[in-house]
């Protein structure tokens, strides 16, 4: 996240706030693959959901339109 800039860095960090208290209404999962996604205006963060300790692991962070090319399996 420190190549960011402030403000989409500051955004994702308030979107990742208020998904530790809303998880379910926050993250939408992503078709086929055992991630979730946060949105935060033209950024995505892919997150681990680990349910039963209800921890949220931010696996890659980027603009939406190229990460889920760099950051997903082929």
């Amino acid at each position: 996240m420190a190549q960011l800039e402030d403000e989409a860095r500051e955004r994702i960090l308030k979107k990742l706030a208020e998904a530790r208290e809303w998880t379910d209404h926050r993250l939408d999962p992503l078709s086929g693959w055992p991630y979730y996604k946060l949105r935060a205006g033209d950024y995505r963060a892919i997150i681990t959901w680990h349910r039963e300790a209800d921890v949220l692991v931010v696996e890659a962070v980027g603009h939406r339109r190229n990460v889920y090319d760099r950051h997903l399996p082929p």
